[in-house]
């Protein structure tokens, strides 16, 4: 499930992706300048185009 938010990214400091269960287990944080990655996971980027 997807949610759309008006400026995506730029109210945010960190980002974290967890499993949905009573007690949850990290997959990922993500910030502005680096990420933690659970073992078993990858992320791919996509760059912004230039204007």
């Amino acid at each position: 499930m997807m949610s759309k938010l008006d400026k995506p990214l730029t109210d945010f400091t960190k980002i974290v992706v967890e499993t949905d269960e009573k007690y949850p287990k990290t997959i990922a944080i993500i910030t502005s300048d680096n990420y933690q990655l659970a073992d078993g996971f990858r992320v791919r980027l996509t760059l912004k185009d230039k204007d």
